[in-house]
């Protein structure tokens, strides 16, 4: 339940008689055919099921779970979904977090994003997510930095877009450096940002993200990469969406390796320091360990301070609590520079 009160967007034309500012989704319906299942979140209130008969004039509910707040730290953050566009006028949302008690000075921020494909700009423009989902923080999430006292863009969108003929790869780079401007652009232009303080990050395809966005802009001091892949010839028939081998777009898998742009990415005007962290035994056949350590390795032949964090037995996704804490302590000393 979101946005204007417009009768016309309502089933059957009805205005609600009471608005509330929740998310609500159909989990199933029962074996009785009557009788259906949801869940109810709102953005301090954890997301519990219910029970509501479909021929009720009543409405009544049943309450299923009763499930307490788990991170209460997190209580006082504020959440909107933004919008914004790129400069070409592709639509763009992100998730905004902002700390508690936030006294409307610019602050260090945090961009984490996942790049994604799409035929065309209508696609890739489409709202995502909603502003009164629960805000909460899971392992891989950026969102406990908002209690520390930033500012956090998650999940900013990064389409690519090749639109025909047109192969979305052709032009990753251009197209996620522009998203990336206009997402610092926006959240500069709302004061929120304090532009000499942002970092970027990503897991997987993110982390190849960020790699590429410090090696082709400024806009960043820092940035965190984990689990990622930076030589594109080390997957030579095929990555992420793109469907082409090596012998067939050789141009591409050389343009797309963040690897071969290290000398540009030492030449910035900002250089931003870079986190690698990868599990050891990652079984990704794109994102193999080999990936990262390669990577290190040229950076630091550059002169780029970075560090290269090995967790022992984890794969692709960590899982073990003391890799968990030791990977948020590591993002946590590697981001201190940057702090409020």
């Amino acid at each position: 339940l979101e946005g204007e009160l417009d009768a016309a967007k309502e089933v059957g034309g009805v205005l609600p008689s009471v608005r509330r500012d929740v998310y609500e989704s159909l989990v199933c319906l029962l074996y009785d055919n009557e009788t259906i299942m949801f869940s109810r979140e709102g953005k301090i209130k954890p997301r519990n099921y219910f029970l509501t008969k479909l021929q009720d004039e009543s409405k009544s509910e049943i309450q299923v779970t009763d499930v307490a707040h788990p991170q209460p730290d997190l209580l006082a953050i504020t959440k909107e979904l933004v919008q914004y566009k790129r400069e070409d006028g592709v639509d763009l949302t992100a998730d905004l977090y902002l700390p508690a008690n936030y006294d409307g000075t610019p602050c260090p921020t945090l961009f984490w994003a996942y790049p994604r494909e799409f035929k065309n700009a209508k696609a890739a423009g489409q709202l995502q997510g909603s502003k009164h989902r629960f805000v909460s923080a899971h392992w891989a999430s950026p969102v406990h930095w908002a209690a520390k006292g930033w500012v956090i863009m998650d999940d900013f969108s990064l389409p690519v877009i090749g639109e025909g003929d047109v192969r979305p790869n052709d032009t990753f780079i251009e197209q996620i450096v522009s998203g990336a401007k206009a997402a610092v652009d926006y959240v500069t232009s709302r004061g929120v940002c304090d532009p000499k303080r942002c970092a970027v990050g990503g897991h997987s395809y993110g982390s190849f993200m960020t790699a590429h966005l410090l090696s082709h802009t400024s806009l960043f001091a820092a940035g965190i990469g984990r689990s990622g892949a930076f030589n594109r010839t080390l997957t030579p028939m095929s990555f992420q969406s793109e469907d082409r081998s090596i012998w067939e777009a050789q141009d591409t898998y050389i343009t797309m390796s963040p690897l071969m742009h290290v000398k540009k990415y030492s030449l910035q005007e900002c250089v931003g320091k870079l986190l690698l962290i990868h599990g050891e035994a990652d079984e990704n056949s794109g994102t193999y360990p080999m990936q990262s350590e390669r990577y290190f390795a040229a950076l630091k032949a550059f002169g780029i301070e970075s560090r290269l964090v090995i967790l022992p037995h984890e794969r692709h996704s960590y899982r073990a609590k003391e890799s968990i804490l030791h990977m948020a302590w590591e993002q946590e000393e590697w981001l201190k520079s940057l702090d409020p």
